[in-house]
């Protein structure tokens, strides 16, 4: 398939998702909230995951966030060696969402949401959490080219990104836990004792 005809579909299938100029004004809004706070959900998700769970699940939380760390790289580095412009930059569809015009390929925000539900979907302890991630990530992703600041394949490309952002951090998964990680969580937890926080809020191993 040449780049023009990939180019073409990416443009046709933008097209049926965008938004049309008569949108209901609750699609918009509801899309513009999972644009926008689909990654704060993320967040809160994963940092009750951390203060609630054990040492285990805190190995997987850390492989998760080198992971995004290692999908978000990528795609800086997709970025500066080709632009691809956004819907709005080239007149197509309709925007409902404010967006600097820079480079769409890949969407930063679903790399990261793709990359955290990838890295914890593998593992069985925290699989719920991932899926739960990834189910955000799509929605997300939906929501931002409904709007209008994104194409499909920003999307699809994200998902490939945190594909590759996994497999590498499978590949280093031993040096990081036998020598790195250990000592993140016993600096964590050295912290909370010496704030003294209770071990009922704030569960240790140490």
């Amino acid at each position: 398939m040449s780049l023009y005809a990939v180019e073409l579909w990416n443009q046709n299938a933008f097209l049926a998702i965008n938004a049309g100029a008569q949108a209901p004004a609750y699609a918009i809004a509801v899309a513009r909230v999972l644009a926008n706070g689909s990654i704060y959900v993320a967040v809160i998700l994963f940092m009750y995951a951390w203060v609630r769970r054990g040492r285990a699940i805190r190995f997987a939380l850390l492989d998760a966030g080198f992971g995004a760390l290692i999908g978000l790289g990528i795609a800086q580095g997709i970025v500066a060696v080709w632009y691809h412009p956004r819907p709005f930059e080239i007149g197509l569809g309709h925007q409902y969402l404010a967006h600097a015009a820079e480079a769409s390929f890949p969407s930063d925000h679903a790399t990261l949401l793709f990359s955290l539900g990838l890295a914890l979907l593998i593992r069985p302890a925290t699989r719920s959490l991932g899926g739960g991630l990834l189910f955000l990530g799509g929605a997300l992703a939906w929501a931002r080219v409904y709007l209008g600041v994104h194409f499909p394949l920003d999307m699809l490309g994200a998902f490939g990104v945190a594909l590759v952002a996994t497999w590498v951090i499978g590949q280093v998964e031993e040096p990081l836990h036998r020598r790195i990680f250990p000592r993140l969580l016993s600096a964590y937890e050295t912290v909370l004792r010496r704030l003294g926080l209770p071990r009922s809020v704030f569960p240790r191993d140490l």
